[in-house]
């Protein structure tokens, strides 16, 4: 599968608010979801907090990674808040029912692309743990390379993960 297969779905203030308000999102324009906590609560109450605090809701919109062949939304990402110093956050994950099938590397890559077709950003940054190599492989797939640790009080040791925007030389 590739990642043309996959399209991403900007979710609107009103999608996200919407989820915060306890709905269940059963679909989304015209999509079925594969499961109803594609957008995590906590996710979508960031990005309507981000939002209000003024960011451009580009980037705090949660992402929906749908398989148009199959008219099915199997995952969710978003950016963890405005660029800083050029870099940006990403967050992601596919339902378990779909996992392996290349919708998580599909969908970062699409993430990739927005965020450097949006201007502004020179690298992607990630964390994934130490414990969960499925993750790490997705990011290895879209050339991002390992940074570093760090200890999280919730999530435990975190593998450090960035992109960097591709120059190419002068011919």
């Amino acid at each position: 599968m590739g990642h043309q297969d996959i399209e991403l779905i900007q979710l609107t203030p009103a999608e996200a608010q919407a989820i915060l308000a306890g709905g269940v999102l059963a679909e989304c324009r015209g999509y079925s979801c594969a499961a109803s906590d594609l957008v995590p609560e906590v996710v979508a109450k960031c990005a309507m907090d981000r939002h209000h605090a003024g960011n451009d809701w580009f980037w705090c919109s949660p992402r929906l990674f749908c398989d148009v062949s199959l008219e099915l939304i199997v995952g969710s990402g978003c950016f963890k808040g405005m660029p800083v110093q050029h870099k940006v956050e990403i967050g992601y994950g596919v339902v378990e029912a779909y996992a392996g099938r290349g919708y998580a590397s599909a969908g970062v890559a699409r993430m990739v692309e927005e965020a450097f077709a949006h201007g502004g950003v020179d690298a992607i940054l990630a964390e994934t743990s130490v414990h969960n190599p499925v993750s790490q492989r997705v990011l290895e797939k879209n050339t991002f390379y390992r940074t570093g640790q760090r200890e999280d009080p919730e999530d435990g040791l975190l593998v450090q993960w960035q992109r960097d925007r591709v120059i190419n030389p002068a011919p």
